[in-house]
């Protein structure tokens, strides 16, 4: 049967789908039909076992990858034959391999990826107390359970097993982009190499791309064996220095020169991780009580909340009520002072309408006055025509009836003279004398009330000016 078709059962274990593939392996998923659970089967290829001391040496190394009980380490629940197949039955971690969660030129926080780094290191430590390296840690091999909690898989054993075989062949264990120096150069692993690969699954998450890259794998392994690896800070500018300085220790080309377990190479992130995180929250709190005194509380309040993110202690409380007790009093110190402009505006509006109000009766006085004044020059100038034309009029009919003008006898004569007697006329001609005469006293005597009046008038008028100033 062909490794690339997929088994219709491996033992008691129904095989479902292919989920991966290695350079010594065929990964599955498969059921567990009596516990009704799913399983990875991992199915050697048979080009791999093909003498009997690779038997003996995988079923040897099998039981001691299932010795190995820790939490974070994927659990071999059965090692078997099948067909002349060999297979090995694990946990099944459905949240997928570490290397799909990771996205290139996008470092993980420093919390991210202590949380990732704590349970991976804490399982190799426990492999290599009891004797057993990896050799083959990286992203694609650490899968993440339901709860995304990093597990540990393929644990040395293809690895371990075949390397006596390969290694004679020429062929080097591992994966190029996460391979010690001395793993490239056939030395005899130790535990360094494990350390090594976790160094550069550190940088990766911090920095977003591994130290060493290249198009070829000769390419790769020389930069390993050669290159200093690129400083992560030029590629992470707010990447402590502290943790730039781990990384580089954990990818020292002396193995005896990096971290003595993987555990003290995470201790040693977490410690200077707790220190940075301790400066920011003092330059965090240092920033609020500056922000406090210059009154700019909401600059000073999201501070202080990252500053209690960080590390919440009463220190941070106290000053986190006092920024939200002043902000509070500036709040309600702007709103008064929006109301006492309010105020303002109204109490200015209401002055000026009360000037209006009290100016008004002067205006009016001083326009009515100014009004008057015009109204009498033109009343003035309209009687004295008036009475000028009446007063002409009533000298010349006073003058023609006493015979000074001839007018109006010889009105009289050609118009009435003919149907009057002489005696009428001349009655007539004393009446209209008499009432000329009464007419032209009448005028004199208004002109001068008139003239009375006016200057009453002038002089009332000034009266209230003068007042009003």
């Amino acid at each position: 049967m062909s490794d690339q078709t997929a088994l219709p059962n491996m033992g008691k274990y129904e095989v479902l789908e292919k989920i991966g593939e290695g350079g010594f392996g065929i990964v599955y998923r498969g059921r567990d039909p009596m516990l009704e659970r799913d399983v990875a089967i991992k199915v050697l290829k048979s080009d791999v076992a093909t003498s009997p001391d690779f038997v003996a040496r995988f079923r040897r190394e099998a039981r001691m990858a299932a010795s190995l009980r820790h939490p974070n380490i994927a659990t071999v629940i059965e090692v078997g034959e099948h067909d002349g197949r060999y297979f090995m039955v694990m946990d099944y971690l459905s949240g997928g391999p570490l290397s799909e969660a990771l996205t290139p030129g996008v470092p993980l926080s420093l919390d991210e990826a202590v949380i990732l780094l704590r349970p991976i290191a804490d399982a190799l430590d426990h492999a290599h107390s009891r004797g057993i390296i990896h050799r083959d840690v990286k992203p694609s091999n650490i899968l993440l359970d339901e709860d995304g909690k990093p597990v540990l898989t393929d644990f040395g054993l293809v690895k371990s097993l075949v390397e006596d075989s390969l290694t004679s062949s020429g062929i080097t264990l591992g994966t190029k982009k996460y391979m010690a120096p001395e793993q490239i150069q056939g030395e005899k692993p130790s535990s360094a190499i494990d350390i090594y690969a976790l160094g550069i699954i550190a940088y990766e998450m911090l920095v977003g791309q591994v130290p060493f890259d290249g198009t070829t794998t000769f390419e790769i392994q020389k930069k390993h064996v050669e290159d200093l690896p690129p400083d992560p800070c030029s590629f992470n500018e707010a990447l402590p220095r502290s943790i730039a300085d781990v990384l580089l220790k954990a990818l020292d080309k002396d193995p005896h020169q990096r971290f003595a377990s993987a555990g003290q190479f995470i201790e040693a992130i977490e410690t200077y991780m707790k220190q940075f995180i301790h400066e920011q929250w003092e330059v965090l709190l240092a920033s609020a009580q500056k922000q406090i005194e210059e009154f700019d509380f909401d600059t000073a309040l999201a501070s202080l909340h990252k500053a209690k993110s960080i590390r919440s202690t009463p220190q941070t409380d106290e000053l986190l009520d006092e920024a939200q007790r002043r902000n509070v009093i500036l709040m309600e110190a702007h709103e008064l002072q929006q109301q006492n402009l309010q105020i303002r505006a109204r109490l200015d509006d209401l002055m000026t309408a009360e000037s209006w109000l009290s100016d008004e009766p002067i205006a009016q006085s001083r326009l009515l006055t100014r009004l008057g004044r015009r109204n009498t020059q033109v009343i003035d100038h309209l009687a004295f025509g008036i009475f000028g034309i009446l007063l002409v009029l009533a000298v010349v009919i006073v003058i023609s009836i006493n015979g000074y003008l001839p007018i109006i006898p010889g009105l009289v004569e050609r118009s009435i003279i003919c149907s009057y007697p002489s005696s009428s006329i001349k009655i007539l001609q004393r009446h209209i004398s008499t009432f000329g005469g009464i007419t032209l006293s009448l005028f004199v005597a208004s002109f001068s009330v008139l003239y009375v009046q006016r200057y009453i008038a002038q002089w009332r008028n000034a009266k209230k000016e003068s007042r009003a100033k």
